[in-house]
């Protein structure tokens, strides 16, 4: 059972206030009181964490000092975080810091989704366990973005003129969706096919009507700015493209004939093709597998934990199994069971 005992954030309309208040929905806000700083709320708390859920920023130069204060407290930490997926590929001196400083603690740091996390890599290597001979993978997803953090909006380019939008990808100023590089060479890896280079390149949408992006710090995005974005990454063996993945980002996509959905095809000696519709949500979703990959975390051993490495069906949520009803008799078509704790 999960239970919150304290929260942080660095926005001055949040810190100070009960968490309940923020979030009357939640159940499990009881008597926390949002700190400015994680110091702060480790001392408030009323018993000691023993893990932080990290939902701040995706650059590792803006994050690293946070996961590093969180293990020399002593915590477990689960970060959304695009730079915490499979981080050792382009921030390999970053990777290695938290590992040692995972292991210095005795704790374990990890990163995970909803994608890089899931639709661009758990999900389809669970589908591609179905088949064999792999050589060509290829996802589609389209997802609605309304709603979207500043942190988002900052790194991926909403509502920038497109001619803005161009410019700061050729300067790297902005990068679209961050992790895609790491998803495609996750799926090679995994899968055993091989490539020598992951190339990704941005095209921009626009409409001629004011759109709401359903976020109060970028409000309607006038007419002529960017309120799509497809990203598409392919990992090449040559000339070849041999995976190819691309997000479809809009604000209200199917007001522009965009279904929201995540799509796999998987070409090997088996053909799998699958759909999932509507597309996993993004924040929800996110939320979720963080959540369902806690007690994954707290089992692993010191150090950088990649998600990748625990059980494919995850831990028991109920902490119990079923055993045969030793006090019924079996009949034809009826098998009783009764629960017992997990061991």
């Amino acid at each position: 059972m999960i239970r919150v005992v304290a929260a942080v954030d660095h926005d001055p309309q949040k810190a100070g206030r009960r968490l309940a208040d923020l979030f009357p929905d939640f159940a499990g806000a009881g008597d926390v009181v949002v700190a400015a700083d994680l110091a702060t709320a480790l001392a408030g708390a009323a018993e000691r964490p023993e893990l932080l859920y990290h939902l701040t920023e995706s650059a590792p130069e803006r994050i690293e000092g946070q996961l590093l204060a969180a293990l020399a407290a002593g915590l477990d930490v689960l970060s959304a975080s695009e730079a915490m997926f499979h981080p050792g590929l382009r921030h390999a001196g970053f990777a290695d810091r938290l590992d040692r400083a995972a292991k210095a603690a005795g704790v374990t740091v990890s990163g995970t989704g909803i994608n890089p996390g899931f639709s661009f890599d758990s999900l389809p290597l669970v589908l591609a366990r179905a088949s064999s001979g792999i050589r060509r993978v290829t996802i589609t997803r389209a997802i609605d973005v309304t709603g979207t953090g500043p942190g988002d909006i900052d790194h991926v380019g909403y509502a920038l003129w497109p001619d803005e939008f161009d410019e700061k990808i050729a300067a790297g100023r902005i990068v679209g969706h961050m992790g895609m590089p790491e998803s495609i060479a996750v799926l090679a890896e995994r899968l055993g096919i091989a490539i020598d280079r992951v190339e990704e390149r941005w095209e921009t949408a626009t409409a001629d009507f004011p759109v709401d992006s359903g976020t109060p710090s970028l409000g309607m995005i006038e007419p002529g700015r960017v309120i799509g974005i497809t990203q598409t990454g392919i990992g090449l063996a040559g000339a070849e493209a041999v995976i190819r993945m691309s997000l479809i980002m809009y604000y209200d996509p199917e007001r522009f004939g965009i279904a929201v959905a995540d799509t796999i095809d998987i070409e090997g000696d088996h053909h799998v093709r699958a759909r999932v519709e509507p597309a996993a949500l993004s924040l929800l979703g996110a939320a979720n597998v963080l959540v369902n990959a806690t007690a994954d975390v707290r089992a692993a051993p010191p150090g950088l934990f990649d998600v990748l490495e625990a059980p494919l069906a995850g831990a028991r949520r109920g902490g119990f199994r079923y055993r045969l009803d030793p006090d019924t008799a079996l009949r034809p078509g009826v098998v009783p069971l009764v629960r017992v704790a997990a061991s």
